[in-house]
C-alpha cells in the first residue's frame, strides 16, 4: 500500500490515521491544527508500539559454530522455506561444498604423508585442487571432477584421511555431500531443504530476518563468528532483546583455522565471556546453545577429551557425562563474568541440522522471548 500521497507519515502501520489526516475536515484553522497535532500523537504512539512488539535476537559464536544453519532452520519453521532462486543458488553451494571436500582431503592426503591407494592419482587430482578457492562465488563443478572425486572417496586410504580430520581444517558436512555425489552431478539436480540446511557459505555481512509471531516480531540477525568479522559485530548491539550464542560441542579436539594452535572450544569460550560482560546486554536474555552434540556423539568414541581438556575427570567414550561437562564449563563462566543482576543462563544442547530438535528448540526459545516481552508490558 502507497503512501506517497501522505505528507505526514510513510509508515505502514499508520495507514488509517494518514487518511483520516489528508481528508481534512474542520471549519476552523484552529480545529484543524488540533486534528493534526492529535493525528501526530496518535502516529508516534503506533510507532512506539511498533518498536516495542520488536524483539531482536542477536545470532553470535565463534566461526562454524552452527548460527547460519540455524537462521536457515527458522526460514524453514517459520519463514516459508526457500524460494527457487534460493534453492538454485545453493544448488552451486553444495557443489562449491564438495568441490572445497574433496580439495580439503586430497590436500590433507599429501601433508599427512597418506599415500593414494592409485599409483599416480595425486597427479590426476591436481586441476581439482588447484582450482578451489573459497574466495570465489559458487558455482556448478565442471562435470569431468565428478568422476575424479568419487574415485578419490571410494579409496580406503582416503577414508584414513577422514578418520584424521581433526589434524586439517574440513567441513562438517564432508561426508553428508560426498556420498552424495552421484546424486548431485545429475542434471535435474536440486538441493533438499536438508541439503541446503547442510551446506556451508562463510558469512562475511550483517545478515537480518524478521518473522511475525504471535503479537510479536522477531528479528533474527546473524553476523560472521570469524576473528576477522567480529569489528562488525559492535554496531548490532543496541535494543537487544535476546542473546543466542552458539558453541560447538564437537569442536573440543580441533584448533582455529585462523590460529592452529588455538583450541576452538577455549576460544568460544573466552569469546562467551566477553559477549556476557557487554553493559548493553544487561537486561537481555542470554540463550546458549552448546551445538553439534550429533557430531560430539560420534567423535567422543575416538578422541578422548581428556587428551584436550586436563580438568576433564569424567568417564571417556560417555556422550553425557562429556555434554555435562562442557555445559557446566559455560554455565561456570557465565556465573564468573556476568553481573549481580544477570542470574539465568538458558541452556541447550542442539543438533542444528535436526528439523525436529530445532522445531522444539524454537518453541522453548519463542516462549522465553514472550515471557520477557509480556514483562516489560506488565502483562506477565
Amino acid at each position: 500500500r502507497a503512501l506517497s500521497h501522505c505528507n505526514y507519515c510513510t509508515m505502514d502501520c499508520c495507514l488509517n490515521v494518514c487518511l483520516l489526516l489528508c481528508k481534512g475536515g474542520g471549519n476552523t484553522e484552529e480545529d484543524e491544527q488540533r486534528k493534526r497535532n492529535k493525528m501526530i500523537g496518535t502516529m508516534i504512539r503506533l510507532a512506539k508500539e511498533e518498536v516495542r512488539r520488536e524483539q531482536k535476537i542477536l545470532l553470535l559464536g565463534a566461526g562454524e559454530c552452527g548460527k547460519s544453519t540455524f537462521l536457515k532452520q527458522m526460514r524453514i519453521i517459520i519463514g516459508g522455506g526457500f524460494k527457487s532462486d534460493q534453492v538454485e543458488y545453493y544448488q552451486r553451494v553444495v557443489h562449491k561444498n564438495i568441490h572445497q571436500s574433496a580439495a580439503s582431503i586430497a590436500t590433507a592426503m599429501r601433508t599427512l604423508g597418506i599415500p593414494f591407494s592409485e599409483e599416480g592419482f595425486s597427479e590426476d587430482l591436481e586441476e581439482l585442487v588447484s582450482s578451489f578457492s573459497e574466495k570465489t562465488a559458487p558455482e556448478l563443478l565442471p562435470p569431468h571432477f565428478f568422476p575424479l572425486i568419487k574415485r578419490l572417496w571410494s579409496d580406503p586410504q582416503a577414508m584414513q584421511c577422514f578418520d584424521r580430520r581433526r589434524e586439517f581444517q574440513l567441513l562438517d558436512s564432508a561426508k553428508y555431500f560426498l556420498d552424495r555425489v552421484t546424486e548431485v552431478e545429475q542434471p535435474d539436480y536440486l538441493p533438499s531443504e536438508q541439503d541446503i540446511v547442510r551446506t556451508r557459505v562463510k558469512t562475511t555481512a550483517v545478515i537480518e530476518e524478521m518473522y511475525p509471531v504471535g503479537r510479536i516480531n522477531l528479528r533474527i540477525i546473524d553476523v560472521g563468528g570469524q576473528r576477522a568479522e567480529r569489528r562488525k559485530w559492535i554496531s548490532c548491539f543496541s535494543d537487544v532483546t535476546s542473546v543466542l550464542f552458539l558453541a560447538s560441542l564437537s569442536e573440543y579436539d580441533m584448533t582455529l583455522a585462523e590460529m592452529q594452535s588455538r583450541n576452538r572450544t577455549v576460544e568460544s569460550l573466552q569469546l562467551f565471556a566477553s559477549i556476557i560482560r557487554y553493559p548493553c546486554f544487561v537486561t537481555a536474555s542470554i540463550i546458549l546453545f552448546l551445538n553439534k552434540k550429533d557430531l560430539f556423539a560420534e567423535k567422543v568414541l575416538t578422541s578422548p577429551i581428556r587428551d584436550h581438556h586436563l580438568e576433564y575427570m569424567g568417564p571417556e567414550q560417555d556422550v553425557w557425562a562429556g555434554m555435562a561437562f562442557f555445559g557446566q564449563m559455560f554455565g561456570n563462566k557465565f556465573k564468573e563474568v556476568s553481573p549481580p543482576e544477570k542470574d539465568t543462563l538458558f541452556v541447550h544442547y542442539t543438533c542444528a541440522v535436526d528439523k525436529r530438535n530445532m522445531e522444539i528448540i524454537y518453541e522453548d526459545i519463542k516462549e522465553t522471548i514472550l515471557a520477557s516481552f509480556l514483562a516489560e508490558q506488565n502483562l506477565a
